[in-house]
């Protein structure tokens, strides 16, 4: 019965006009089981939408999934709302109870979702168990919506005996960022029932990903985490690491492109040694050396259900990757290597000190361990962060914004490579900066701060704007990340990062 239904995938059908519709509208009033309707690769307009949305409302009571991919090209948004509205009244008035919601490749922005708000929010979505939001450009302000409409669905449909069950969240290439992640994560702390979360290349960051990770404690029986292509850092690897021994029915990983280095590498491959059931693990092109890389691979060698693995893309040479190969074959699972066509060589003996360079060193207040996320990222308490050496001045007691703001002013009169002096001034600033940040627990929120002043990420402040000189402050910036006295090295991997993303772009 769940293969019965109506497809007209990738007909390119361009329905407009009420009349336009008839030939779909006619396939649902004659189908004797319409348990899927797939309209995937056509553009619906709002009198075509309306025709359909009635014909479901009369014919489609067994609905069970709707597949409403890329359905809106050359559709103004304004028209978007509406079609939802209207296909959703379809699915209301014949009282159907979905199962799989796909809305993947439309996008249709904030916007979009207030044409979907309704639809989640009533009896139509309280058995919905897969969600797919793939490349929708919710953006921060989406996100929310989307996360308020799920907790409110949730609540209506516990009042009403069918407590609701989301198992599947399939939302990358949205734009969430840190605070669209953080939104969805009280949703997902509040259902416990996720068996995958997908949501890659979202510019999400380390905070972003310290509330997720806190989430993925309420779901233990999450199968398929996927958060390639974000910001983790070191700080987002060793959070998740933390939580990966709670789940225990894990079965793919993909960590990809995420800069969590080799410390965060080791991190993982802790976490994973009391793993049993992983089936595929993804770290490819995180800078990771080759001892990490090694100790990484041992760690799988006896999951029994292994059948991927990617670590491509690191800094391995020729040599650890012979090791690393032969590691696998002797352990019967070298079938499921993949290519390194894209490892980048063996780490300068700068870049394997790079570990060593994390660990807290001597201030003039001795060694300070503290964590560097905030208050609310409880899950990092336990880890250090590189201190500073600042020379004791009226700086001390601080707050981090005034110091940020003092150091763009002078950064805005820098001239060149010569002018040593607003270096050293600016130099100073950021290490003042990163210590006062680090004892108020702040460390997480300087560098987001940094990044949305330097115009790296968008600011959530709509009156914010970039300063005229903030091209000199970029210039500043750049010079401080390279020297690596000056900004503690989990911050000066994201900002290298942002700043490498921005300049190959231009």
């Amino acid at each position: 019965m769940e293969d019965m239904g109506l497809s007209f995938a990738d007909q390119s059908l361009s329905l407009n006009s009420a009349e336009d519709a008839k030939t779909i509208v006619s396939a649902i009033e004659k189908c004797p089981c319409l348990v899927y309707l797939n309209l995937q690769g056509n553009t619906l307009g709002i009198d075509a939408a309306k025709e359909i949305g009635n014909a479901i409302a009369k014919h489609g009571s067994l609905l069970k999934r709707a597949l409403w991919q890329d359905m809106f090209t050359g559709r103004l948004k304004s028209e978007i709302p509406i079609v939802l509205e209207h296909l959703s009244a379809g699915l209301l008035t014949a009282n159907v109870r979905l199962s799989e919601l796909d809305l993947s490749d439309n996008a249709f922005g904030p916007i979009g979702m207030q044409g979907l708000v309704k639809l989640l929010n009533s009896p139509v979505c309280y058995e919905l168990q897969k969600l797919r939001l793939m490349n929708n450009g919710l953006g921060i302000s989406g996100a929310k919506m989307l996360a308020k409409a799920l907790i409110d669905n949730y609540h209506a449909s516990v009042t009403a005996g069918t407590p609701f069950n989301l198992k599947v969240l399939i939302a990358g290439r949205n734009r969430l960022e840190n605070e669209g992640i953080i939104a969805l994560s009280q949703f997902f702390s509040l259902v416990k029932t996720m068996e995958e979360i997908t949501i890659p290349q979202n510019g999400i960051y380390c905070k972003g990903i310290l509330a997720l990770s806190k989430s993925l404690l309420e779901n233990p029986n999450l199968k398929v985490l996927d958060v390639q292509d974000n910001l983790l850092t070191v700080i987002g690897a060793e959070a998740l690491a933390n939580v990966l021994p709670k789940l225990k029915n894990l079965k793919h990983l993909n960590i990809a492109d995420c800069l969590i280095k080799s410390k965060g590498a080791l991190a993982i491959a802790d976490a994973l040694n009391v793993h049993e059931s992983l089936e595929n693990l993804d770290v490819s092109y995180n800078e990771i050396n080759g001892e990490s890389g090694l100790i990484l691979t041992k760690a799988l060698c006896d999951k029994v259900n292994l059948k991927g693995y990617n670590i491509n893309g690191n800094r391995f040479g020729i040599e650890t990757i012979d090791i690393i190969t032969n590691t696998l074959k002797e352990s019967n699972k070298d079938n499921t290597l993949g290519s390194f066509s894209g490892d980048e060589g063996e780490c300068s003996s700068d870049e394997e000190n790079e570990n060593a360079e994390e660990s807290s060193t001597d201030t003039e207040d001795g060694d300070i361990s503290t964590s560097f996320a905030d208050k609310t990222a409880d899950l990092m308490k336990d880890m250090n962060v590189s201190e500073v050496n600042l020379v004791k001045n009226s700086t001390d007691n601080v707050g981090f914004e005034i110091l940020v703001d003092q150091l763009m002013d002078i950064a805005g009169r820098y001239q060149n490579a010569n002018d040593k002096v607003t270096l050293d001034k600016c130099f100073e600033l950021y290490k003042a900066a990163y210590t006062n940040a680090t004892k108020e627990l702040k460390f997480v929120d300087l560098t987001n701060l940094l990044l949305v002043k330097h115009g790296l990420i968008k600011s959530e402040d709509k009156e914010f704007q970039l300063r005229k000189d903030v091209g000199r402050c970029l210039d500043v910036l750049k010079i401080a990340v390279e020297n690596k006295n000056v900004i503690p090295e989990p911050s000066q991997c994201v900002l290298s990062f942002m700043l490498k993303k921005k300049f190959s772009v231009q």
